[in-house]
C-alpha cells in the first residue's frame, strides 16, 4: 500500500463521520480540529533485529496528525483521527509509509445508560509491535494492516452497579510475509461489577472469542474472570483479573489459569504503572498463541516543560499446540521531552530492543534519536 491508498482509507473514514453527523438531529455545540506535524532522526545498529553483521543504519520519519473532535447537545462524541508518516532507512532496508484511521464515538443518554463504539484502520511496521504479540518476534521486517472495530453498552442499574456488554472484531492481513497468515477474532464479552465501598470494587468478566487463521481450522476460546479494583490511597491502585480460559480447536484442547495484574501511582509530578498477564489469543502462525507479558511505565515531570518518561516491556510467546519453542522478545526506552514554546516540543530518545531467533540466537539492537513536534493547529 502507498500513501495515496493510505490517505484514501482516511477518506472513507471521514466520509463516514460526514455521513454520522448528517443523521444527527441536533445542533453541533463543540467543534475541535488540531493538526501535529513531527520529525526525527535516530541511528540504529540493527534497525529491525536481523542476525548477521553491518545492519547499522540511519532512520528519518515525518508525519502528520490531524484530528477533529465534534460535540452536540444530545450527549454524541464523535472524534475522527489519524497517521499519515514515511519512514526512510539511510542503507539496506525499504521505506515504509505507514499510518491510521479512527473514528471513535460515545453517547450518553443519561447517567444510568451510555453507549461507545470505534472503527479503525491500523497500517504498522511489524518492529513496531516487537512486544505486542507472536507476529514481530518471528518476523520483524514488513507491516501489518489492521481493520478493527468495538461497540460497548454501559448500563448502571443503580449508583454502585455497572453492567457492560461489549463486542469487538479485528482482522489482521500480513502482505507478501510468508510464514505470517491473515487472521481475524471476533470476540463477545460481558462485565459486571459492584462497588462494594468507597475504594473497593468487585465484579466478574465472561468472553467468548471465535478465532479464524486463513488455511487452518478455526478455534474457541472461552474465558471466565474475577475482578478486583482497590483504591489504595490518592494516589495508589491495583487492579486484579484472576480465571481460566479454556482453548478448542480440532488440533487440541486445553484449560489453563489467566488473568492481569496492574499496579499505579497517579499523581500530578510522577505516575506509574506495573502489570503483568497471561492471555490467549489467534496467531498468524495458525490456531492459538499464549502470551505471556510484562510492561512498566513511568512518567514524571521534572519541570513544566520538561519531563523524562521511562518504560520496559517484555513478552513470551507460545505457539499452542505447535512444537515450535516459546520465543522472547523484550524493550526498554528513555524519552527527555521539552516544551520549547506554546507549539513545538523537542524531544531526546535511547532505545534498548531484544528478541530470540527461531534457530534459538538472540539479536539485539540500540539507537539514539532526536525527534521535533510542532502543533500547527489550532490557530
Amino acid at each position: 500500500m502507498n500513501a495515496t491508498r493510505l490517505a484514501a482509507r482516511g477518506a472513507e473514514a471521514a466520509l463516514v463521520l460526514t455521513l454520522g453527523l448528517a443523521g444527527a438531529t441536533a445542533v453541533i455545540a463543540d467543534v475541535r480540529t488540531k493538526i501535529d506535524v513531527e520529525g526525527s532522526a535516530a541511528l540504529s545498529n540493527n534497525p529491525l533485529l536481523i542476525a548477521g553483521s553491518d545492519r547499522s543504519a540511519g532512520i528519518l520519519e515525518a508525519g502528520i496528525r490531524p484530528s477533529i473532535e465534534l460535540k452536540d447537545g444530545t450527549g454524541l462524541d464523535l472524534e475522527l483521527s489519524g497517521l499519515l508518516a514515511g519512514r526512510h532507512y539511510t542503507r539496506r532496508y525499504d521505506d515504509v509509509w505507514h499510518g491510521n484511521a479512527q473514528l471513535a464515538a460515545n453517547w450518553r443518554k443519561n447517567e444510568w445508560l451510555s453507549i461507545a463504539g470505534l472503527a479503525a484502520f491500523n497500517r504498522q511496521p511489524l518492529i513496531d509491535r516487537l512486544t505486542s504479540d507472536i507476529d514481530a518476534a518471528v518476523i520483524s521486517r514488513g507491516v501489518v494492516e489492521e481493520k478493527t472495530g468495538r461497540l460497548s453498552v454501559s448500563w448502571h442499574p443503580d449508583a454502585r452497579t455497572l453492567i457492560q456488554p461489549e463486542f469487538s472484531y479485528q482482522d489482521a492481513h500480513y502482505p507478501g510475509l510468508t510464514p505470517l497468515s491473515d487472521t481475524s477474532e471476533a470476540r463477545w464479552g460481558l462485565r459486571a461489577s459492584r462497588r462494594t465501598s468507597a475504594f473497593t470494587t468487585l465484579g466478574a468478566r465472561f468472553s467468548y472469542a471465535r478465532a479464524r487463521v486463513v488455511g487452518t481450522p478455526d478455534s474457541d476460546i472461552y474465558a471466565a474472570y474475577a475482578t478486583f479494583d482497590q483504591r489504595l490511597s490518592a494516589f495508589w491502585r491495583l487492579s486484579i483479573e484472576a480465571g481460566a480460559e479454556r482453548v478448542q480447536s480440532p488440533v487440541f484442547k486445553t484449560t489453563q489459569a489467566s488473568g492481569r495484574v496492574e499496579l499505579c501511582r497517579e499523581g500530578e509530578h510522577l505516575s506509574a504503572c506495573a502489570s503483568g498477564g497471561v492471555t490467549s489469543g489467534v496467531s498468524s502462525l495458525g490456531g492459538v498463541q499464549r502470551r505471556i507479558d510484562l510492561a512498566a511505565t513511568t512518567n514524571w515531570r521534572l519541570s513544566p516543560r520538561l519531563t523524562m518518561n521511562v518504560e520496559g516491556q517484555y513478552q513470551r510467546a507460545t505457539q499452542q499446540g505447535s512444537p515450535l519453542p516459546h520465543i522472547d522478545s523484550a524493550q526498554a526506552r528513555i524519552r527527555l521531552e521539552r516544551r520549547l514554546n506554546s507549539r513545538l516540543t523537542a524531544s531526546a530518545l535511547a532505545e534498548y530492543r531484544q528478541r530470540d531467533l527461531l534457530s534459538g540466537s538472540t539479536v539485539s539492537s540500540t539507537a539514539v534519536g532526536i525527534q521535533l513536534k510542532y502543533e500547527l493547529m489550532p490557530l
